[in-house]
């Protein structure tokens, strides 16, 4: 899907975000307060070097000698560090770990960036999610990663610890200008409640933008920012369709919208975006980006961009062409989730004149 290129004759295009309107997009969220309520990770890099591998003396297999360790903050921890390198002034993050050694050093590292976990719960019988991955290196620099190793949470939170949650995300809500919801996971914490919890805000006045892997429909009354898969899956019904035509994502974006009651932001990876809203849709194209690429956390970066610049007033097609630049600084940087900062996201814009 992401090698086609669509046609979006039929719709407007907007292209006319300047430098100038980047620069003030910056200096303006430097006084933003951002909150975050989702699920967060703790990503894990290990890298073990085969080339001292040793043969077990009681298994037939050899080891896996971790030569280096790398800890950063994944899934709604790397969107609140997005944030943070993007310049806001603060940024609050609120969501459910275990009291493990995964959940301790999450708080410590997103404590080092500059994200305050005051409203961070740690719930008794959770374990604190996290993806772990294991590179093998080689001869001549080889590597290869291995399949990942995910420390998952199989229940749903208890009735208690909802609403212990939904205390937290009241309190965080109360200090910040807008809230950034990330629902990742299964078992997460952004269940119908905190979903209810959200609707309220945002009838309050409150921008609010909820990126969801699989119920991505169920928000009601705040902007929703699918991909075009996600998109896809909840206007098929399942992931069981072949290639669409750029007519099917445009009817699926718009039946999103309305079904939210808000606006529906759609990204269509290296192709762009869709900004849909009151029955329209608006097509904002995104440049190039040359290789080597590690998409992992584009969609973190393009969200922190998206709810920060509607956060301070930007139209939706403005915010998403400010959205391309933070994605496309992202990618660049191989290894990890990356980030964007405001003189890269400058950068970025004059590379693409």
């Amino acid at each position: 899907m992401k090698d086609n290129h669509y046609s979006w004759s039929s719709i407007q295009q907007y292209s006319g975000l300047t430098r100038m309107q980047a620069e003030n997009i910056l200096e303006r969220i430097s006084s933003l307060k951002v909150g975050i309520v989702g699920d967060a990770c703790l990503d894990l890099y290990w890298h073990a070097d085969m080339k001292v591998s040793e043969l077990s003396r009681e298994t037939p297999h050899y080891n896996m000698p971790i030569v280096n360790e790398a800890y950063f903050p994944g899934a709604a921890a790397n969107v609140a560090v997005n944030f943070k390198d993007l310049g806001c002034a603060e940024v609050y993050l609120c969501t459910g770990i275990g009291s493990d050694w995964r959940g301790s050093l999450l708080k410590d590292t997103l404590q080092l960036l500059g994200v305050d976990s005051r409203f961070v719960l740690t719930q008794p019988g959770r374990v604190t999610p996290a993806y772990c991955k294991t590179i093998r290196h080689g001869l001549q620099d080889v590597q290869q990663e291995d399949s990942r190793i995910d420390f998952i949470n199989t229940t749903e939170m208890s009735a208690l610890a909802v609403e212990q949650l939904l205390t937290e995300l009241d309190q965080m809500a109360e200090k910040v200008d807008v809230i950034a919801a990330a629902d990742q996971l299964q078992y997460g914490i952004i269940n119908a409640a905190v979903r209810e919890r959200l609707q309220y805000w945002a009838s309050q006045g409150k921008m609010i933008v909820a990126d969801s892997r699989e119920r991505i429909g169920s928000f009601r009354g705040l902007v929703v920012k699918p991909n075009e898969l996600e998109a896809l899956r909840w206007y098929n019904g399942s992931l069981d369709f072949g290639q669409p035509a750029s007519d099917e994502l445009i009817k699926a974006g718009l039946q999103l919208s309305r079904k939210v009651g808000a606006a529906c932001c759609m990204t269509l990876g290296s192709e762009g975006a869709l900004w849909c809203e009151n029955g329209s849709c608006i097509f904002v194209p995104t440049k190039e980006v040359l290789p080597p690429v590690d998409i992992v956390g584009a969609g973190d970066t393009f969200s922190a961009c998206l709810l920060s610049a509607l956060g301070i007033g930007c139209s939706g097609p403005e915010a998403l062409a400010f959205s391309h630049l933070g994605a496309a600084v992202s990618i660049r940087k191989l290894g990890r989730a990356g980030t964007a900062a405001p003189q890269e996201i400058l950068q970025r814009f004059d590379e693409c004149k």
